[in-house]
């Protein structure tokens, strides 16, 4: 089976992502602290240069208190 990666999509994600975390007033710092997912793969993961792992989909939004399915809407970036 060939791997597809969908680097629009993934841009999104971290671009949504970043616009929660803000949204919540917090630095990368404080939601690495938090969800003990090092600051530089947040970081990484906003660039949309790393594919995320759905795990870490669960634990942004059990931190940001939002469903994770909002992190999916790309609506309003």
């Amino acid at each position: 089976m060939k791997y597809l990666k969908d680097e629009d999509f993934i841009k999104k994600f971290g671009q949504k992502l970043k616009q929660v975390r803000e949204n919540r007033g917090l630095s990368q710092e404080q939601l690495s602290l938090l969800t003990e997912v090092s600051q530089s793969q947040i970081a990484r993961t906003e660039l949309g240069q790393v594919n995320t792992s759905i795990s870490h989909v669960s634990v942004y939004a059990k931190f940001l208190k939002v469903d994770p399915r909002e992190l999916f809407d790309f609506s309003t970036i």
